[in-house]
């Protein structure tokens, strides 16, 4: 518990860390140990954002919370991505005798995958963490393996952890309230869908531009999750534009000129309407 304490900077651990050990053991005391790990995972993530200045109250905060579920469903859409790459990868390093770092990248991909649709279904802190876990252990792969190094995981995954750090980042009181959350059999209905998207062009191979559709779907299924009440949060127009910059990420990593233009065609108006809409609501509001 100490470590933990020690990553709060020291003004807040002397005023509140009595009270955070207590709350910590009282919330794992006879509990089992993922339990635990969440507790303390929980923890860890609260002294970094308290380190750097993030909290509900503040507007980076807001504006970090309002991002979040946008930046997962751009996540999930990346870790698509690379399980089809993983997947062509496969047959050559058949060829080449090198599955091992194939399957074990892949299964990195996969975690990130799991850990979207998680987050997405209610999961929030369980999802985002597996997604972390995921990405580090793709690129700690891509890393050790001959060849590749450290530029070329940060290259081929720095994407994807990028795009985490908003889901990761946001306050707990901040967090997206998600359909799925007590739903039981609304994650793995989630995740089979996520399964047969990931798999869907390899099985069912599209020509330009309908191919487009392997992007398409799967956003429209994530918005579809996170709901009206996501889209609420867009209350300025920075918010509007930074939401809808995830998803021209994953279109420059995928290499689609489409998906690049298309989330901005769309999020630029959206700005430009919601500045409007400020404006006129701050300029009848003296009146009122």
């Amino acid at each position: 518990m100490n470590a933990l304490l020690k990553r709060y900077p020291a003004a807040y651990r002397q005023k509140f860390g009595d009270e955070i050990a207590d709350a910590y053991r009282e919330a794992t005391d006879g509990a089992s140990r993922p339990a635990r790990i969440r507790e303390g995972a929980d923890i860890a993530g609260h002294a970094l954002r308290m380190r750097l200045g993030i909290g509900s109250a503040g507007r980076a905060g807001r504006l970090l919370a309002a991002l979040a579920p946008f930046a997962v469903i751009a996540v999930g859409l990346n870790a698509m991505y690379l399980t089809r790459l993983t997947v062509s990868a496969l047959r050559v390093a058949g060829r080449t005798g090198e599955i091992a770092p194939v399957v074990l990248t892949g299964a990195g991909g996969i975690a990130a995958l799991v850990g979207a649709v998680l987050a997405l279904t209610g999961r929030w802190t369980v999802g985002t963490w597996t997604v972390l876990a995921g990405i580090a252990a793709s690129m700690a792969v891509q890393v050790l393996r001959p060849g590749l190094g450290l530029e070329f995981a940060v290259f081929f995954s720095g994407p994807t952890l990028l795009l985490a750090l908003p889901a990761l980042l946001c306050p707990p009181d901040a967090r997206p309230v998600l359909r799925l959350r007590s739903a039981a059999t609304g994650v793995p209905v989630a995740l089979a869908g996520a399964a047969a998207l990931a798999l869907a062009p390899s099985l069912w191979p599209l020509p330009h531009p309908q191919s487009l559709l392997y992007f398409a779907v799967p956003t429209a299924a994530g918005l579809l999750l996170v709901g009206r009440r996501a889209f609420a949060r867009l209350r300025t127009a920075p918010a509007v534009l930074l939401a809808s910059l995830p998803f021209a990420v994953v279109g420059v990593f995928a290499g689609a000129v489409e998906t690049v233009v298309l989330p901005l065609a769309i999020g630029l108006p959206m700005a430009a309407a919601v500045s409007i809409r400020r404006r006129r609501g701050a300029a009848a509001s003296p009146s009122a």
